[in-house]
């Protein structure tokens, strides 16, 4: 970049997947020359000799596949093809993936499946090998150079589900890298009087520099700054310590936090109800980024024994040696568009105190059953279930919507009533309460009021 930025492409994966209106950003804060036409996106880049060349995205995905091949083949003891597992944006479409597919089968990978990197971010710790009956909520934050994005995948009895996907273009770690190398350059203007800012190369390689020293800073309490002739020859050296850097960064981390606020409003969630956080991408090593997700998600476990910078390779790994060791049986891929909750259905029993209690997450795909034993209070006979929708979770009960109410009348005394509500595929609910000592069962049937959405 210092030395030949106009013939330096970068956001090869952004470009591949990137609308019009994301192209034309992706333009104006790329060093060479973008052009989109006939929905295809061609670089233009200086090569020296050979004067100026165009690439086009597909072909240079193709380039970073075949260094790949060339890497692999170089540390494999067998002329055997190289197996793999491809990640992909979840925003991907299904044509987009094809196109992915395809450049890596014709470099000399066996491309065995294409998953989405979120998913290969909860693989590489190995969640949903051991069956669960109960559902597990991952959030894979992802924080990488230029963008930001939020996941929710829910893992139940090994199936992976995505529910909820939230991108943001404007966020990433190159804010953190340009915040402190504008404390170095007001640090070089105080000690020397002069204002670097004047030489965009003096400022290209401080931004090398505080790259550097931002993942130092990551690991140890203190990091030099360092770069050579950064203007009229005078060198710039500034120690800062994680203490400063951090105080750097309180508006930053604010931000941060704004795909979170997204995509659990999207979701219907709150904190609370996610059980484990995933760290994903090189800016999610900053400390005081992690303490800041920690406290946002004060019940959830924070998984960050692995790297964020290989996260998403080592599950991809991981899921490659799952499908090599089934002796070639051909792989079946299935997408589908599944109806599922919009809002999330809550009850109310007799004996909750007037409590709202979520009995279905919304975004739960359908059919499902929900189940739970109801006995009612000290002398009394009667059980009333209340059923209702809603799509705040954090509204109170105001907020909801009264579906149904099930009223079982002259049960006996410390005699269990189990609720059971079940939504079937078509969308409609039935709603029971059983008495399972004397055989009667009061229920009522509501109409489908379930919509579609996509799941992956």
């Amino acid at each position: 970049m210092l030395r030949n930025p106009t013939g330096t492409i970068c956001h090869i994966k952004s470009v591949l997947g990137a609308s019009a209106d994301d192209v034309r950003r992706l333009a104006e804060q790329s060093s060479c020359k973008m052009i989109c036409e006939g929905g295809r996106v061609r670089f233009e880049v200086s090569s020296g000799e050979n004067g100026r060349q165009t690439h086009y995205s597909e072909d240079l995905l193709r380039y970073l596949f075949q260094k790949m091949f060339e890497i692999a083949s170089s540390r494999s003891d067998s002329n055997d093809s190289l197996p793999v597992v491809v990640t992909v944006p979840p925003l991907f479409t299904e044509e987009q993936r094809k196109t992915v597919r395809l450049i890596a089968k014709k470099v000399g990978f066996d491309v065995l499946r294409i998953i989405n990197e979120p998913t290969a971010a909860v693989l590489a710790y190995h969640m949903g090998s051991k069956p669960s009956p109960v559902p597990c909520r991952y959030l894979v934050y992802r924080m990488g150079g230029s963008t930001t994005d939020a996941t929710l995948v829910t893992v139940l009895g090994g199936a992976y589900r995505l529910d909820a996907h939230v991108v943001r273009s404007d966020l990433g770690g190159k804010l953190i890298t340009r915040e402190l190398a504008e404390h170095c350059a007001t640090e070089f203007q105080r000690q020397m009087r002069a204002d670097m800012r004047e030489s965009r190369r003096g400022m290209a390689k401080l931004m090398s520099a505080a790259e550097t020293a931002k993942h130092v800073l990551s690991t140890l309490e203190t990091a030099q700054c360092f770069a050579e002739s950064v203007y009229e020859g005078l060198d710039l050296s500034v120690n800062v310590s994680r203490a400063r850097f951090e105080s750097l960064l309180g508006p930053i981390i604010t931000h941060c936090k704004a795909p979170l606020d997204e995509i659990l409003r999207t979701a219907s969630l709150t904190p609370l109800d996610i059980h484990k956080v995933v760290l994903c991408g090189g800016s999610c090593k900053v400390q005081k980024l992690r303490r800041a997700l920690a406290a946002y998600f004060p019940q959830a476990d924070i998984l960050d024994s692995r790297s964020p910078d290989e996260v998403v390779a080592l599950g991809a790994a991981a899921q490659a040696a799952l499908l090599y060791v089934r002796d070639g049986q051909p792989d079946v891929a299935v997408n589908c568009n599944a109806p599922c909750l919009s809002k999330g259905i809550y009850v109310k029993p007799s004996s909750s105190n007037g409590t709202l209690s979520l009995a279905i997450p919304p975004g739960t795909p359908v059919p499902t059953r929900w189940q739970y034993t109801v006995r009612p209070n000290d002398k009394q006979s009667t059980v009333c279930l209340q059923v209702y929708e809603k799509g705040d979770p954090a509204g109170g009960e105001d907020s909801a919507t009264l579906l149904a109410k099930v009223v079982m009348k002259d049960i006996e005394e410390d005699t269990p009533v189990v609720a059971t509500i079940s939504v079937r595929s078509d969308g409609s609910m039935h709603v029971s309460c059983s008495d399972k000592q004397k055989g009667r069962t009061e229920s009522i049937i509501l109409d489908p009021f379930t919509e579609e959405s996509p799941v992956s």
